[in-house]
């Protein structure tokens, strides 16, 4: 029995799929297949920490060959790939404004099942000016901005480079790829997608 975390990023310019990483974990040794079966439209142009086993034009399989990591007492057995990738993407979520100007960034963004938007690393000293949704503040030596909700938005002073993107469950048909696993029982799966915006200059 093994967990499958899939995690995905794509550019919200586009939108346009950037990578992925798709994860295997257990307590218990195992060994199988990981078959990937891309979506029309995407394809893989990089991939580590090795090739696939098995390439086709719209496929990717790989033998699972688990690594021990050692926690005290205890091991974890584990196996992943991290994927390049191009296609066009098609997300659920929406931004209706992501903007700098007079050092102040301005985002709007919404989606139906909700999201979480990051804005940040922000230099110390700035000011949360207004926001929808539960608001949460990360600091230390840099500052991250956090807002969730199905409709959120904010306005934070900033200045310099500014980054941000908005990370949720995705459906599966935002997905860039099927997931097949031979010889191998999911106990447990978890997916994420992150859309990442375009930088700003504040």
């Amino acid at each position: 029995m093994v967990h499958l975390k899939v995690h995905v990023e794509a550019d919200a310019a586009g939108p346009r799929y950037r990578g992925a990483v798709v994860y295997l974990t257990s307590r218990e040794p195992f060994e199988g297949v990981l078959r990937l079966e891309l979506r029309e439209g995407v394809a893989v142009t990089g991939c580590w920490p090795r090739w696939p086993d098995e390439a086709g034009e719209r496929s990717a399989a790989w033998r699972v060959e688990p690594y021990v990591r050692r926690f005290g007492g205890s091991a974890l057995f584990s196996f992943g790939v991290r994927l390049d990738l191009e296609g066009r993407a098609e997300l659920s979520a929406s931004v209706g404004r992501w903007s700098a100007e007079g050092g102040v960034v301005e985002l709007e963004a919404g989606r139906s099942g909700g999201l979480r938007a990051v804005v940040g690393p922000l230099t110390p000293g700035c000011k949360v000016l207004g926001f929808r949704g539960s608001l949460r503040v990360i600091e230390g030596a840099l500052t991250y901005v956090v807002v969730e909700g199905e409709r959120v938005a904010l306005r934070v002073s900033a200045s310099g480079l500014v980054t941000g993107y908005l990370e949720y469950v995705p459906l599966p048909s935002e997905l860039p790829f099927e997931v097949e696993l031979e010889g191998l029982r999911v106990a447990s799966a978890e997916r994420t997608l992150a859309m990442r915006l375009e930088d700003l200059l504040a």
